[in-house]
């Protein structure tokens, strides 16, 4: 057992913000494990950090059981979920949670309400945001009547993101230009049980995304607060950070803050809006109610967001919190090389070579680059040996396959 005055920290299904958490409590003194699911080997190189391999298996039984066996130990536990699926096992089994393991999901106070978009989507409205006009899509048949009243063009996406994202991938927002559209849209998910959102389209760009990550207490308070503007996000339009700054976001955040004190939540959580380029007000997206993404923006920009979370959490004192820098740069390599080959193709090539460079330009600004750590390069020496195994082993395929 560990002497250091912090918790055990476990992270459940760590990735890219996982293992931002991770370093910063190792380097704080505390114990880490990571439960890594099988197939993520590159998450369990961090250094200093230990690791269970379990897979989720529909239920997360695996997941549980690794708790209770880390908790047998009788030392007090940090648990954190970095991935929506982690959240929403600890909210809906907050009994088998181990009375020495703490965690905001088993408050039960607002998680499973915001990460439904649609009853997030009524409390944001409770809190008098602006909020896209949304429909629940049961049945393509139901599109016609909706045609009428819907403001062409819309977005179509599953209620659930986590439910999506196991089926169908990471592209799961699309924008549709009438109701023929959509139906082609949501006819293979609704067969499968997956429910599906209409919404209203809010215009403007990857850049007029922002977040602001926050956590809140019960009490009100919010001992940890700094925002992210987007510039670029993997998919495009609809995706995750792939570069971003942090800013103070003043809207944004009081959005957020309307939006949580509404809920009563209690938790860790990023609440997205996207800024309208022609009017400037801000519009409510989602609530994602577990570590986002871009978490290690919140240490890379001083507002100390990792000790913070944990001492929150653990209910030990805080004293104030400290003023995150603006300008302060993240970069996820993984996701950016996409949107980079995307952008590049779509330029003539003569325009390549300078376009390429003004891409790469904000990772001069960059603190934060996700699983490529200078600190901490086993991680993404471990990926950089995947990929490289695996495009060898199609190579050698290929290459013994008829015909060659």
């Amino acid at each position: 057992m560990s002497a250091s005055p912090w918790p055990h920290v476990v992270v459940l299904e760590p990735h890219s913000s996982g293992l931002a958490l991770s370093r910063a409590m190792v380097r704080a003194g505390a114990r880490v494990t990571n439960v890594v699911a099988p197939g993520h080997d590159w998450e369990t190189r961090s250094r200093r950090v230990e690791k269970v391999v379990a897979p989720f298996d529909g239920d997360g039984e695996p997941w549980l059981a690794a708790i209770e066996r880390l908790a047998a130990s009788g030392e007090a536990l940090a648990v954190l979920p970095m991935t929506d699926r982690g959240s929403e096992l600890l909210a809906k089994q907050a009994r088998r949670v181990p009375a020495n393991a703490r965690c905001f999901e088993v408050s039960g106070t607002g998680h499973l309400a915001l990460m439904d978009k649609e009853t997030a989507d009524a409390i944001a409205r409770r809190a008098g945001v602006n909020v896209p006009w949304t429909a629940v899509v049961h049945s393509v048949a139901e599109l016609d009547e909706l045609a009428r009243e819907a403001p062409w063009p819309c977005v179509v996406k599953p209620i659930y993101s986590h439910d999506w994202r196991g089926r169908y991938g990471e592209e799961r927002v699309f924008v549709v230009r009438d109701a023929a559209e959509a139906a082609a849209r949501v006819e293979r998910p609704l067969r499968d049980g997956v429910g599906m959102l209409l919404c209203q389209y809010v215009p403007g760009g990857d850049a007029d995304v922002e977040e602001a990550i926050v956590v809140r207490l019960a009490d009100g308070s919010y001992p940890v607060c700094f925002g992210c503007r987007k510039l670029r996000q993997s998919p495009r339009g609809f995706g995750a950070t792939a570069v971003g700054f942090s800013d103070p976001l003043p809207e944004t955040t009081a959005l957020a803050r309307a939006v949580l004190d509404e809920a009563g939540f209690v938790g860790v959580a990023g609440v997205e809006t996207k800024r309208h380029p022609e009017t400037d007000e801000r519009w409510f997206i989602e609530v994602n109610v577990r570590v986002p993404a871009q978490w290690g923006l919140g240490d890379a920009c001083g507002a100390d967001a990792s000790r913070r979370l944990v001492s929150a959490l653990t209910g030990r004192e805080l004293g104030p919190a400290p003023a995150p820098r603006a300008g302060v740069g993240i970069v996820v390599p993984l996701l950016d090389a996409t949107v980079v080959r995307e952008l590049l193709r779509e330029a003539p090539p003569a325009r390549r070579p300078a376009l390429l460079l003004r891409l790469l330009r904000p990772y001069l600004r960059a603190r934060e680059l996700g699983l490529l750590d200078l600190r901490d390069p086993g991680p993404g020496l471990a990926w950089v040996r995947a990929v490289a195994g695996r495009a060898l082993k199609r190579l050698a395929t290929a290459a013994g396959a008829p015909g060659r």
